[in-house]
């Protein structure tokens, strides 16, 4: 069969877990005897998007778009001639923020599947569903007029300013402000036959309408993490936060508070977190700047602990993943996709997000207690095997997937 895979937003080497999801769902379809294609997007006025750099084991082609041409209406013209002359069986929608839509709807007649790993249908604003310091309960396609005012709240002053930045231009092209941009979701989502999530809020978001809504992990490159040898780590003892730590929806501040109460009564840890320096200056911090994906596992090596005190609604938790393969015990808060990847009290501890206390005190126990730590490090070691190894996703995910498409079901 061939597929062709439509990304907005793939870059490699990876800038995110989209991107390393993405990339495994290609190559597994082709290890699957499956003939297939690549189709990005490159914007060269913003973000990473399209920069793709080395080889990668699969056919890709770029499309690249100027400031001008950069509109839903034009991007989907150019992904659907572009998927026409290939002549595929099937198409699968990657990465896609608010444009995404535009590409649904023109790439409908081939089976169609759809991948989100954020929340763009359900966000306007930044597709994070956060607001005013916490999750939104809101929806858009259940509320498109109060989404729609709260997008142009939040972008209203710079669009009038002539601020120009990368999600500005996601947010213009996409025109999603305009009241039609509603009946063009509903429409796109319901030419759609599976679409793929992590989360059940996530699934709620789609409406009902793509004909089947499946729940599929988000893949992650184990290997180099099962690597790191399990046992003691130096002192002082550090708890690493990973990811886009400056990102206020990943909950530094939440973890900041929790170190200042921790320092109060003992100086014996660090926290090592991917912040730039030069920011504020706490006795305990080790802000790490921005980190390559192929030197994480050494950040994970030394690691006594990892945090993951996310305060959004976290659709994936691609590092805790990770720090689980890494043997490490992670800390997360009880929320979106960390709850359904954590076991609390087996493979690491769950507080409830934004609680400083909790996450102090949950801290505290994983740093007094070198067995706890090295009890919950080989479990979630297990655990990451046994839910997130690649070649089970493969298996119990994507080869039906595609023996369906192949065989015209839903």
């Amino acid at each position: 069969m061939r597929i062709a895979f439509a990304d907005m937003m793939f870059s490699w080497p990876p800038h995110g877990g989209g991107d390393v999801d993405m990339f495994h769902v290609l190559r597994g379809a082709a290890d699957m005897g499956h003939e297939v294609r690549l189709f990005a997007a490159r914007d060269g006025d913003a973000w990473e998007r399209g920069r793709i750099s080395g080889e990668l084991p699969f056919p890709a082609e770029t499309l690249s778009f100027s400031t001008d041409d950069f509109t839903g209406p034009r991007v989907a013209e150019r992904f659907r001639a572009a998927v026409d002359a290939w002549r595929p069986d099937a198409v699968f929608a990657g990465q896609g923020f608010l444009m995404k839509p535009y590409l649904l709807a023109v790439l409908g007649d081939w089976p169609l599947v759809s991948r989100y790993h954020a929340h763009e249908a359900a966000c306007l604003r930044d597709i994070t569903r956060f607001l005013d310091g916490a999750p939104c309960p809101r929806a858009f396609l259940e509320t498109p007029d109060t989404c729609r005012d709260c997008s142009l709240r939040r972008w209203g002053g710079a669009i009038r300013g002539g601020e120009t930045n990368a999600w500005l231009r996601e947010y213009l092209g996409a025109a999603c402000w305009k009241p039609d941009y509603a009946a063009l979701v509903r429409g796109a989502l319901a030419r759609v036959r599976v679409a793929l999530v992590s989360t059940e809020s996530m699934a709620a978001a789609l409406g009902g309408l793509p004909a089947s809504v499946r729940m599929v992990p988000s893949f992650t490159d184990l290997d180099p993490f099962l690597e790191i040898p399990s046992g003691s780590v130096a002192e002082p003892l550090t708890v690493l936060m990973p990811g886009r730590a400056e990102d206020p929806v990943k909950g530094f501040a939440v973890l900041a508070e929790a170190a200042d109460r921790l320092w109060a009564r003992r100086q014996d840890f660090r926290v090592a977190a991917t912040l730039a320096p030069g920011g504020p200056g706490k006795p305990w911090l080790e802000p790490l700047g921005w980190v390559a994906h192929d030197q994480m596992p050494a950040l994970y090596a030394r690691a006594a602990v990892c945090a993951v005190p996310s305060v959004w609604e976290e659709p994936f938790g691609l590092v805790a993943v990770e720090a689980m393969a890494a043997g490490r015990p992670v800390v997360a808060s009880r929320t979106g996709g960390l709850a359904r990847i954590v076991a609390d009290g087996e493979t690491g501890l769950l507080t409830p997000p934004g609680d400083a206390a909790a996450l102090a005190d949950a801290l505290a126990r994983l740093l007094d207690d070198p067995a706890l730590r090295a009890r919950l490090g080989a479990a979630g070691r297990a655990r990451a095997l046994a839910d997130h190894a690649p070649a089970r996703i493969q298996e119990h995910h994507y080869q039906p997937l595609w023996e369906e498409l192949r065989g015209g079901r839903p």
